[in-house]
């Protein structure tokens, strides 16, 4: 059964508990009972692991993992796009970094490159 929500700029309602981001909500996907968030970051500030898994009744369950704690990485950037195949979720920042990520726990499984 689907999640129901609303959102509208930095605000996301589910189950009648408002969540207030510092951030405008670029997407929210549902995955396995889960609202995925993804903010959307000005270019000009420095806000990382902007992604947020959301349970069916409104509580923030987990922020992504530090993309630093898992690989060696080079200028770190917020993430720009969020995709779901099946019930895979992958986010990928704005150099086409993609990462694996498990929608229960928002840890990092593994990196590539999107082409």
């Amino acid at each position: 059964m689907s999640i129901v929500f609303s959102q509208n700029d930095n605000e996301l309602v589910v189950n009648d508990n408002k969540i207030v981001f510092d951030h405008k909500i670029r997407y929210v996907k549902e995955v396995r009972e889960t609202l995925i968030v993804l903010l959307e970051i000005p270019s000009n500030e420095v806000y990382l692991n902007n992604v947020f898994g959301i349970t069916s009744i409104g509580i923030i369950k987990w922020r992504i993992q530090n993309v630093g704690d898992v690989f060696p990485i080079k200028n770190q950037l917020p993430f720009e796009n969020l995709m779901l195949q099946g019930s895979d979720m992958f986010v990928s920042d704005f150099y086409g970094r993609r990462y694996s990520i498990n929608p229960a726990n928002g840890e990092i499984l593994s990196s590539d490159i999107a082409r």
